[in-house]
């Protein structure tokens, strides 16, 4: 075989981890909001984050902080959303929105030189939106509409009433959308919503790329103009569990949505870092032994997967699938012998190594670039935590024992904590 041809029959050489300092922003606090440049990259390119304390959490009713986020552009009171998208795709810019339980967000990808022009109607889009009734219309039609698509697929099913299982149907993160929720919204539920979490006092700034910090003396001046807003106390939410299984129905249905799961530890939690390596073991990637089991050797699925998510207040650990009803009890109860056998007995050398060496080349690709950098930083932030989160998570990658994974799996892999839900016919 000719040198410059990959023999794919041969698996390559594992190279040793090269370590590497994390960068971290320069913190500033700027009319009472904190600021985090990150000067970094060599494209001249810029983002801008702003990330406010308006989830899923804060909202009073229902839909209104995903809602309030998405019609920001919609227009402002001086300008249409037409107009303003117009000034944005001129300049070569993007604006991009994300709305989660915790916290909305809003993004402005910009080239470096053209940021000055572009922060004013910026910040005039995000802290002076009309919300325009005519618009929110709209948008409710087309939210309800999709709505009703995703409502015929199984693992939109699944992902639901796992939701409504774990945490309870009044929860924020359990709670749904539905038609009469959509019926409901009233502009003004918006604008109050706005004019309460929008605020000085409930959100931060980021600016991560090349000329990062060059835009500190604009960013002063705007943020002096934004509203101070009060300190208003965190709302609290009792979780409401329901385990065991549950089935959704969907008669006509020709496969099964699983969704295996339990509520558990957050990234706060010492095992944290540990139970990301056991889950890796389990479902995270392409060779885990779920992997392995429902579609090497099953052939039961495509595809299936597991994650730990944490919530700023919560944590999910979940095991989402989709496979044929003829064999859907089967698949389930192979999911839960993989649970158990993690439990049973520890995991071997090879194994071990190989999901060190996969997790290790994660960690490296997940710090490339500026905006990797600010969204690394952004994701502890939240949290209280700094970058030793990721040295600490390292160092547990690298030297966590078969021994110790498997005492948490004795710990949290104990199938009376989970719930399972099974849509289809």
């Amino acid at each position: 075989m000719p040198d410059n041809v990959l023999n794919r029959a041969v698996a390559p050489q594992q190279q040793a981890f090269v370590g590497f300092t994390i960068r971290q922003p320069e913190q500033h606090l700027l009319a009472d909001v904190p600021v985090f440049v990150l000067e970094a990259g060599m494209q001249e390119v810029l983002r801008i984050d702003l990330v406010f304390a308006a989830g899923a959490w804060h909202e009073a009713q229902p839909l209104v902080g995903g809602l309030t986020n998405r019609m920001l552009q919609e227009g402002s009171r001086a300008r249409s959303g037409a107009a303003i998208a117009e000034f944005f795709d001129f300049h070569g810019a993007y604006l991009s929105y994300e709305a989660t339980a915790d916290r909305s967000g809003v993004s402005l990808y910009c080239l470096s030189h053209h940021a000055t022009q572009l922060l004013p109607t910026f910040f005039e889009l995000v802290f002076e939106p009309a919300f325009p009734a005519h618009e929110l219309a709209t948008t409710v039609r087309n939210q309800k509409q999709q709505l009703s698509v995703e409502l015929g697929k199984v693992s939109f099913l699944a992902r639901r009433a796992f939701a409504e299982a774990l945490f309870g149907t009044e929860h924020p993160y359990g709670r749904q959308s539905n038609e009469a929720r959509y019926d409901a919204l009233q502009p003004s539920w918006l604008e109050q919503f706005h004019a309460q979490q929008y605020t000085r006092q409930r959100f931060s700034v980021s600016v991560s790329g090349r000329g990062a910090s060059s835009l500190l003396p604009q960013l002063a001046q705007l943020l002096e103009k934004v509203p101070a807003g009060e300190a208003a106390a965190e709302p609290v939410y009792p979780a409401n569990s329901r385990l065991g299984q549950v089935h959704v129905a969907k008669p006509d249905a020709l496969q099964h949505a699983l969704r295996i799961g339990r509520r558990c530890i957050d990234k706060r939690h010492p095992d944290y870092h540990g139970l990301k390596v056991l889950n890796t073991l389990l479902g995270g990637y392409f060779g885990s032994r779920l992997m392995s089991n429902l579609r090497e050797d099953k052939g039961f699925t495509y595809g299936v997967g597991s994650a730990v998510l944490s919530y700023e207040r919560d944590a999910v650990w979940t095991i989402a699938t989709e496979v044929g009803a003829d064999v859907s009890a089967a698949a389930l109860t192979e999911i839960y012998e993989e649970m158990e056998r993690l439990r049973r007995e520890p995991v071997g050398h090879e194994e071990l190594e190989l999901v060190r060496q996969y997790l290790q080349g994660v960690y490296m690709s997940s710090f490339d670039g500026a905006f990797a950098l600010a969204d690394r930083f952004r994701d502890v932030y939240h949290f209280g935590l700094d970058s030793s989160y990721y040295t600490q998570y390292l160092h547990t990658v690298q030297h966590i024992t078969p021994e110790q994974l498997q005492a948490l799996a004795q710990q949290y892999l104990n199938p009376a904590d989970f719930v399972t839900i099974v849509a289809g016919g």
